[in-house]
């Protein structure tokens, strides 16, 4: 075999594109060898051509293909390998996540190649202008030094999505709503989140009857919002959605548990009043359906004769049990509760109660009167037995009298018919 027998059919025969091919009388199958050691490949429509596909870095060099016949002197052909022997389902770009887009293409060492690059998802857009968590068919123009496009590349789809975080999520909260304030970053899409105009987010707590949507206020480092309507005192969940182009990103929500502030007390249970001396009232109460706080202090206030510019107002207790003391007796009170928390205090709670009236005056009254008709009574009597004492002694004065008198004429009288004798 000798150069002469062996022809280069690489432009006309198409039987492994992109590859160099010799036609010999020749069985040269075994014949062929090249320093990247790439076998031959017999062409299936003629047996008598072989074919050496160049590795890819072969291209836009020369490739050197030894023939060996027994044992005569080898001889080589060397056949140039131009850049249309690129074949673009054997350019593989790799599509680098993050904003702004890139696209790396690998291309042949020995080719003095540029490549830019298209993309569209309805309209045509440069990498710079892509958008995130967006769907692209993207081709890669590959030009000469002339800036000529030579191949193009397969489609490449390319999909950003951008690893967002909410950070440094701070609420603050009134009575009926909850501030929130965050930051958000981005490792792959750090850049350009200022320029994300179709960066949004939703702000939502519950439990509540219905989740409203909240104005949020956006800015480079993140975004805030206010959420209102919310119930005092009480507990709930909320959310902060990123959404672009109005589409929830999934995976990207933060959440954060809050209570709103104090509220405004229920009134006070069940109060009672009572008059454990006639003097006194007590004050007793249940505890509020809701108190909207953590700390609860009751307050009582009486109102004599309902005069609301007077009161007598008992120190503040965490128990609702009230004494009011040396009060008027027969006196007609009001008697006010209120609760509170460590803000607020409720509506009041009224109701009327009567003192007694002063039976210890009464009983000291009767005693004293008992014991001045005690005294009449003596005085009467010890003044009766003196008169009849002295009635009586007088009484015995006249009888001794009149026995002395009557003695007397006893004495000096003669008995009837008694005659006195004369002297002789």
């Amino acid at each position: 075999m000798s150069e002469t027998d062996i022809k280069d059919v690489t432009s006309t025969s198409s039987c492994v594109p992109g590859s160099v091919c010799y036609w010999s009388e020749w069985d040269i199958s075994s014949s062929m060898s090249t320093s990247d050691h790439i076998p031959a490949q017999s062409c299936t429509s003629d047996n008598k051509i072989f074919c050496i596909k160049p590795g890819f870095n072969d291209i836009c060099s020369d490739l050197t293909t030894t023939f060996t016949s027994g044992n005569c002197s080898p001889f080589r052909l060397t056949k140039n390998i131009p850049v249309g022997f690129l074949i673009p389902s054997e350019i593989h770009p790799s599509v680098q996540r993050k904003l702004p887009a890139e696209i790396d293409t690998t291309l042949p060492s020995h080719c003095n190649l540029t490549t830019d690059y298209t993309c569209q998802d309805g309209q045509i857009k440069e990498l710079s202008e892509l958008e995130p968590f967006t769907n692209y068919s993207c081709i890669g123009h590959i030009k000469d030094m002339n800036n000529v496009i030579i191949i193009n590349t397969t489609d490449i789809p390319v999909r950003i999505n951008c690893d967002l975080q909410i950070n440094n999520m701070k609420p603050s909260v009134t009575e009926t709503s909850i501030h929130l304030s965050w930051t958000t970053t981005s490792t792959n899409c750090q850049d350009v989140l200022p320029k994300l105009s179709k960066l949004s987010y939703d702000c939502s707590c519950s439990p509540a009857h219905n989740k409203p949507k909240f104005p949020v206020k956006t800015d480079s480092p993140g975004g805030s919002c206010d959420i209102k309507g919310l119930e005092s005192w009480t507990d709930y969940t909320c959310i902060v959605q990123p959404k672009y182009n109005n589409s929830n990103l999934e995976g990207t929500s933060d959440v954060v548990r809050q209570k709103t502030g104090p509220g405004k007390p229920d009134k006070v249970t069940s109060l009672s009043l009572s008059t454990p001396e006639n003097n006194e009232i007590k004050v007793t109460c249940g505890p509020p359906k809701n108190l909207k706080g953590s700390r609860r202090a009751y307050h009582a206030r009486l109102y004599p004769s309902g005069d609301p510019q007077e009161f007598i107002e008992a120190n503040p207790k965490e128990k609702c049990d009230f004494v009011f003391k040396d009060l008027n007796y027969s006196t007609t009170y009001i008697v006010e509760v209120t609760v509170s928390n460590e803000k607020q205090g409720s509506d009041p709670v009224r109701d009327r109660v009567d003192t007694k009236y002063n039976d210890k005056a009464v009983t000291g009254v009767l005693v004293f009167f008992t014991i001045i008709i005690i005294i009449i009574i003596i005085t009467a009597v010890v003044v009766c037995r003196i008169y009849v004492l002295k009635r009586r002694k007088s009484r015995n004065n006249v009888n001794e009298d009149m026995m002395l008198e009557s003695t007397a004429i006893y004495v000096n009288a003669p008995p009837p018919g008694w005659r006195r004798k004369e002297a002789r």
